[in-house]
């Protein structure tokens, strides 16, 4: 048989494969071109929003204008409609920029009828929005958003008497996924000059509901919660610095990892000084919060965020949530009231495993307390194993614990191990920790805390509880010390001959 013969053989015996299963080939989609940067009028993208229609073919939003200039919004513009919407920017190689002028990009409305909306390869920016959603508002629960390579810049909610806040730059109601993006500079803000409420979560990011949220390869930097108001004592922010995730029901699991969150904090203003009052509102990075869910957060990397309870993560209420923590960097992190790096209160079921803390804090300077500098355990059940706890503050001890059932083994302590209610003959306490060295990206999506070769966590893990793979998704365990056997090592990182060979220097 010809090779054309062939070819058109293996198409027609495909169509009618697709014939005979009682499928059709998908629907081309329908394409609308923004082919200029003009805030309205034909080839806008305002007119293309306006363009889309309530049908199930799918939509897409493209753009083909002169690279280097900007869309800029002069006022509100369509809610998105149509049941697969995608707004995509890659015909531009991601250079489409649009600046929201204070108005809000991208809406859905509840009861829209979107199932679908995908938003990709573009930045967004400035845009605001009372309530929900600076730049993106998703407030139909049926809607999955998706965001792939999009860049969220200083995107603002705000807050009064009258609407809670819910995302400073993006807030889905429905289902989410986030992959390969950048949140930097948003906010929630106080609306007017003053008003006597903290609800607001989530300065760059919100999310509840009965549905699952995925954040995966994506970078929080400087996003903060930033309220006005004199409540009790003194004045308070919301949850959530960059993150709220308020998942309800057993079935829905939050997803967090390979992503990095750097500078983000809650902070308040009482109206009557001219200072601001920083780690006045819960996790200062993220709020996960859940009443029976799961929450897997993973090979993630947080350093100088800055909360109240909880200055990077906090799990509060949290009911009987599943947490599992492995290979996370915490590192310089701040919790006012308790949990420098991490905080459970009243939650949950915890597995702690190969992450590394380093340099976190708990407390006010110059006043001692007991509630732990790399994070404090208010819980029912933990799974404590494998964890770095490098603890240099002399204002409060490295961990604070509470109650509950305990499995703990093989945690390397700086200062005294968490006083946990049967003691760890596994557990070491070793002093200084100078074999520790400063974050350096070693081939994972984000830095790492490598220990110098030789040190107390090479080849000294758990190796029954060991984490299948590192923070740089090597597979576990190694053979790190040089002597032929492989165990796991301590902490987020798991370190082999090769790894000391590039760290002395050769390429």
């Amino acid at each position: 048989m010809h090779a054309r013969s062939s070819a058109s053989f293996i198409v027609r015996s495909a169509l009618l494969s697709l014939v005979l299963a009682g499928s059709a080939p998908a629907a081309n989609p329908v394409v609308l071109w923004v082919t200029n940067s003009s805030n309205f009028g034909p080839g806008s993208f305002a007119a293309a929003l306006a363009q889309l229609q309530p049908i199930a073919t799918p939509q897409e939003i493209r753009f083909a204008y002169p690279a280097g200039q900007t869309i800029w919004l002069n006022g509100p513009v369509a809610p998105i409609v149509g049941a697969d919407v995608r707004i995509d920017g890659a015909d531009m190689a991601g250079n489409v920029v649009i600046d929201g002028a204070g108005w809000t990009p991208a809406t859905v409305a509840a009861g829209a009828g979107v199932a679908r909306l995908t938003i990709a390869n573009l930045t967004l920016r400035h845009g605001q929005q009372i309530g929900k959603g600076g730049c993106v508002g998703v407030a139909d629960p049926a809607t999955l958003t998706v965001l792939d390579h999009v860049k969220l810049i200083e995107c603002k909610a705000f807050v009064d008497a009258s609407h809670a806040a819910r995302g400073g730059a993006v807030y889905a109601a429905g289902p989410l996924t986030v992959s390969d993006s950048v949140f930097e500079r948003n906010e929630i803000n106080t609306l007017g000059t003053s008003a006597e409420t903290s609800d607001a979560a989530g300065g760059a990011l919100a999310s509840d509901g009965a549905h699952d949220v995925t954040i995966e390869r994506s970078t929080f930097r400087d996003n903060r919660i930033h309220l006005v108001n004199s409540l009790p004592s003194f004045c308070a922010s919301g949850a959530g610095g960059a993150v709220y995730l308020g998942l309800a029901g057993a079935a829905a699991v939050g997803t967090i990892v390979d992503s990095t969150f750097t500078g983000n904090q809650t902070a308040c203003r009482n109206p009557s000084v001219a200072y601001d009052s920083v780690g006045t509102g819960d996790a200062g990075a993220a709020s996960l919060n859940s009443d029976a869910g799961t929450f897997n957060v993973e090979r993630n990397y947080f350093e100088a965020n800055t909360g109240q309870r909880g200055g990077a993560l906090a799990f509060i209420n949290a009911g009987q949530t599943r947490v599992n923590l492995y290979n996370n960097t915490f590192r310089a992190n701040r919790g006012l009231a308790s949990g420098g790096g991490v905080g459970f209160v009243s939650c949950c079921y915890v597995r702690m495993v190969n992450n590394t803390f380093s340099e976190n804090r708990s407390g006010i300077d110059g006043y001692p307390n007991q509630y732990g500098g790399a994070f404090t355990i208010n819980l029912g059940t933990l799974v404590l194993v494998n964890n770095i706890v490098n603890h240099t503050s002399p204002d409060s001890p490295g961990c604070s614990y509470t109650f509950g059932q305990v499995t703990s083994s093989h945690n390397l302590y700086s200062d005294a191990p968490c006083p946990l209610p049967t003691p760890d003959p596994t557990s070491l306490v070793t002093g200084p920790m100078s074999w520790l060295g400063v974050p350096a990206n070693l081939g994972g999506y984000g830095p790492v805390l490598p220990p110098a070769y030789g040190s107390p966590p090479i080849d000294s893990g758990d190796d029954s509880l060991c984490a299948e793979r590192d923070a740089r998704g090597i597979v576990r365990p190694l053979d790190g010390d040089g002597d032929g056997i492989a165990h796991c090592d301590i902490g987020a990182l798991e370190s082999s001959l090769v790894d000391r060979i590039f760290r002395n220097g050769f390429d």
